[in-house]
């Protein structure tokens, strides 16, 4: 049978790709259903016909899967940055676990995993404390939403179900404010208009909330004091609106970006209130968070994550530790009360002030952050390290190597740079399965090196509702 555009389909949804599509197979052909869950039956309309596999969106749900929940959203569909809100917590663990499992087994080509545990939020929803959030005129009237998966369509909420609690107040005294002080709009199409979005970051522990208000804004100087204004109208109207609620608007800054691009921060901030940074706490660490700082997205389980570290780590005050892209040092200063040292790499030099003033906030001396990227050459640096606090330290050599990548995971050179080491243990975390399965392989098996075996696996849902995971391994040394 031939399958063309916009026809209509019968499908019976059997698994989900690692994008959340469901997958249904008909007639010998693989099938990607939009909206769709594992176990529903739906009438879908063919969107997209390739070689391999055929795209469809589902038009209505004849049978729904027994895992389909209330979708607490009403515009999740359309937006995209959910793909599971209608899907059973539990059953999303378990979707979540079989990716991680399949990714290690088909691309790592492990046989056998001890996998440990997959640890899940007792309550997921309202766990985001980053939100970037544009703003565009629809009908003459200011509105702001998210951009449609793989498209700038705005699409509008009234409250996001994963944003931090009372978010879309601040949002709509924004837009109050936007009209109040008749400050134009962005328009991607035309390059005229200077609001662009807003981003918020929310700290969980002690509700400091920074605002940085993203402009086109080449004379911004000469509109300051508009903007300081604007700003004190936020304030002191997000005050009077929330007078139960302990939000507090610390710092706000403008982000100057005049560039017509995908990037959302420039380099040229401006504060316009308080000293450019929120406080938050992971237990007793304290740390500075600035609005281009690296900082996980869900706090109650990072600290779960960092727990999962510790003990996969199974650290002693004897134990000297490499933490490769550290950030803004959050793993290196959460774990330094149980080690020796530990040594921060991060190749973007904002982080690495990040990092040293979060260092000298804790009070601790045991720790040392470079600017530098993550490869060979990195070696001589770290051994120079060593060796300069060797009275200190005590060893010249490195117990335990933590990595935590971007998405692409590790290349060459820095695996390179892991064996160069020869620790007797690497923990690596992973926001990618995919690159992480490719990359244990190398450690595990590569022609070069096979001195290193997964000991043990652990996942910890950061991002409930997605098909996102975090995913923590424990290799250690082989005995010769």
């Amino acid at each position: 049978m031939e399958y063309t555009k916009n026809s209509k389909i019968e499908l019976n949804i059997i698994d989900i790709t690692k994008d959340g599509l469901g997958i249904a197979k008909y007639d010998e052909k693989v099938f990607f259903v939009k909206n769709a869950l594992i176990g529903d039956v739906v009438d879908a309309t063919i969107t997209k016909v390739n070689k391999n596999v055929i795209y469809a969106k589902t038009d209505n749900i004849i049978k729904k899967s027994n895992f389909r929940v209330d979708d607490l959203c009403n515009v999740s569909k359309r937006c995209g940055g959910c793909q599971f809100l209608s899907l059973d917590y539990k059953q999303q663990l378990d979707i979540k676990k079989n990716y991680v499992v399949n990714c290690l087994k088909k691309i790592g080509k492990f046989e056998f995993l001890p996998y440990d545990s997959i640890i899940g939020m007792d309550y997921p929803y309202y766990y985001r404390n980053k939100m970037q959030v544009p703003f565009s005129i629809k009908n003459n009237t200011i509105v702001y939403g998210f951009y449609a998966n793989r498209t700038h369509d705005i699409v509008e909420f009234d409250v996001c179900k994963v944003g931090f609690k009372n978010s879309n107040i601040v949002l709509d005294i924004i837009k109050d404010a936007l009209n109040k002080y008749e400050i134009s709009i962005y328009n991607e199409k035309t390059k005229t208009g200077i609001f662009r979005e807003v981003l918020m970051r929310h700290a969980n522990n002690t509700n400091n909330v920074s605002l940085t208000y993203v402009l086109n804004d080449k004379n911004y100087k000469k509109h300051i004091n508009i903007y300081k204004k604007f700003d004190d109208y936020i304030v002191n109207n997000l005050n009077s609106n929330l007078p139960n609620e302990n939000i507090d608007i610390v710092t706000s800054t403008l982000n100057i970006n005049t560039l017509n691009n995908n990037v959302i921060l420039s380099n040229n901030n401006v504060t316009l209130r308080g000293c450019g940074y929120i406080e938050d706490y992971i237990k007793t660490t304290k740390y500075h968070i600035s609005p281009e700082s690296f900082y996980q997205i869900n706090m109650k389980m990072t600290e779960k994550l960092y727990d999962k570290i510790v003990d996969f780590g199974n650290f002693n005050n004897e134990n000297v530790v490499l933490d490769l892209y550290c950030g803004i040092g959050t793993i290196s200063i959460y774990i330094a009360n149980v080690i020796k040292y530990v040594i921060g790499v991060e190749c973007v030099n904002k982080a690495i002030e990040n990092a040293n003033a979060n260092l000298a906030l804790n009070n601790l001396k045991n720790a040392t952050f470079i600017c530098s990227d993550v490869n060979e050459t990195l070696y001589n640096n770290i051994c120079d390290i060593l060796v300069k606090k060797e009275k200190y330290i005590g060893q010249k050599n490195i117990d335990t190597i933590i990595v935590d990548p971007p998405r692409k995971g590790l290349d060459k050179s820095a695996i390179k740079l892991i064996h160069m080491f020869s620790s007797k243990q690497i923990i690596y975390v992973s926001c990618d399965p995919a690159t992480l399965a490719r990359d244990l392989y190398i450690l595990c098996n590569g022609e070069v090196n096979k001195s290193y075996e997964i000991v043990k696996v652990s996942n910890v849902d950061m991002f409930p509702h997605t098909m996102h995971i975090e995913t923590i391994v424990l290799l250690q040394k082989k005995e010769n």
